[in-house]
């Protein structure tokens, strides 16, 4: 189930929350009582729930606003479990101050917003003390390491379990919560109104991460990454599997400590694995890196289970080319890169990871860098002409590839290149600009280039990634569902 967490501070606010949560197809509403200013009137709150609801009473601790004594707050629970709510949450130090009542189950919770426990393990046996309908647990899940305990609790609990992480690893296990029964996971109404930072939407979890397929025959897919682009990654690949379909579902999971995160894919058993951008330079200490991704490029987007070891593949690389393609299309109907001069601008990871694709599909490749030794050592990798960075402006050459070439320049609005030398005709592709277009690249669209913008290259690389899962999807499919995630403008 989904909970919609209300965090309003009147009755009357509440109520609307209550009816729109309902709308949004929400299956539960936690209504939290101490951010009411006034009487709560749980009668009238219980009577108009179109939804199961559960009330909550949080203390400062607990990462709530009760600014009453103890003793009121108590009194405020026990009247909410009279009024006949559906659930009323009691922590597990207060626990036997509200007693089991027939018509309402009770949620008995343990909450440390500071860290997770060591001994979680007795912790949660002092839950299961309390004869609770259902156990709630909130800890944080900042890194693998946080979330790793965490997920063991989810492992066939023997009551009913809720694990309200805190984190970037909160979503991930909130979904598999879901695959192994956990009664529900918490959700805000909608961007703006989140009871702590972090917390997933509805939208979010029904429409990005497809909550509700969730279920036992879910095969997991890891993306890696905590931002919009891996979020709109996720949504992507969930709507491609789905077209064809298969199983399988996206499942965000952090990378931070790669052996913390072995032991994730492993336990979760991973199909695969999309990598954000930071983590492409260490796929090979996870696993071996396959013949697109080893050495030159060293660098992977990509991870499968290889037996008993994982292996990196490069799916950028292709992408990048069938997305420069598509772009050069839509002015020449049978054009393709083949005997056309492309400019790698940069020879970080990401450009080396699409030299091998261009110079297959019978492109011409130039390097350019401000650094003399990087450049030299590209060409030799890879083949092609090597120039410096300011000879850009008097080379010819048809597809303009950036990528990253040193440190980030102070100055955010610096532009990497200076737009006058764009010429219509060019085609133009930017792999660090985001999941919206850069200003280089509205510089280059207003200066006649055909642009490439970064919805189509994300949309390219999962369609890479969904083909090694056996979904065929078209690139309109996909764009059609990006456009009402992350329009453009």
């Amino acid at each position: 189930m989904i909970c919609v967490t209300i965090v309003q501070e009147s009755r009357r606010l509440a109520l609307a929350d209550m009816l729109n949560a309902a709308a949004l197809g929400a299956d539960l509403v936690e209504v939290r009582l101490d951010k009411f200013e006034h009487d709560a009137n749980l009668t009238e709150l219980v009577a108009a729930r179109r939804r199961p609801v559960l009330f909550s009473c949080r203390r400062p601790r607990d990462g709530g606003e009760w600014a009453g004594t103890e003793d009121e707050r108590l009194t405020l629970l026990r009247s909410a479990v009279v009024a006949k709510a559906d659930y009323v949450e009691v922590e597990l130090d207060a626990a036997d101050q509200v007693r089991r009542f027939p018509g309402c189950k009770r949620v008995v919770s343990y909450t440390n917003l500071a860290e997770t426990p060591r001994d979680l393990g007795a912790v949660y046996d002092r839950l299961r003390d309390q004869q609770p309908d259902v156990i709630k647990i909130t800890c944080p899940a900042r890194t693998p390491e946080e979330a790793w305990p965490l997920l063991l609790l989810l492992n066939k609990p023997p009551v009913p379990t809720v694990i309200e992480a805190r984190g970037p690893a909160g979503l991930m296990l909130a979904l598999i919560g879901r695959k192994v029964g956990a009664p529900w996971t918490a959700a805000a109404l909608e961007r703006g109104r989140e009871a702590h930072p972090g917390q997933p939407t509805v939208q979010d979890l029904t429409d990005i991460y497809r909550y509700p397929d969730v279920g036992k025959k879910t095969r997991f897919v890891g993306v890696t990454g905590d931002g919009e682009r891996p979020r709109l990654a996720a949504g992507l690949l969930n709507a491609a599997v789905a077209r064809a379909g298969l199983p399988h579902r996206a499942l965000p999971v952090p990378m931070g400590n790669r052996k913390v995160f072995r032991r994730i894919a492993d336990a979760v058993r991973l199909q695969s694995v999309l990598l954000d951008e930071p983590d492409f330079g260490g796929a090979h200490e996870i696993g071996r890196l396959d013949e697109s991704a080893r050495a030159p490029v060293a660098a992977a987007d990509g991870l499968v289970p290889a037996g008993d070891e994982w292996a990196g593949f490069n799916a950028l690389g292709s992408a990048t080319v069938a997305a420069v393609e598509a772009a050069m299309r839509e002015r020449e109907p049978d054009a393709t890169v083949k005997a056309r001069v492309v400019a790698l601008a940069g020879c970080g990871p990401l450009t080396r990871m699409t030299a091998r694709p261009f110079k297959t599909a019978g492109a011409s490749l130039m390097w350019a860098s401000h650094d003399r030794s990087a450049v030299q050592a590209a060409s030799q990798a890879f083949g092609g002409r090597q120039v410096l960075w300011e000879a850009l402006y008097v080379t010819s050459h048809d597809v303009l590839v950036l990528g990253r070439d040193g440190p980030e320049p102070e100055d955010a609005s610096e532009l990497p290149l200076h737009p006058g030398y764009l010429k219509p005709g060019m085609t133009v592709v930017e792999l660090t600009a985001g999941i919206r277009p850069s200003q280089f690249l509205r510089e280059a669209e207003a200066r006649g280039c055909a642009v490439v913008s970064p919805g189509r290259l994300l949309i390219e690389q999962v369609r890479e990634h969904a083909r090694r899962l056996g979904a065929e999807v078209p690139a309109s499919a996909l764009a059609e569902k990006l456009a009402g995630w992350a329009p453009e403008e």
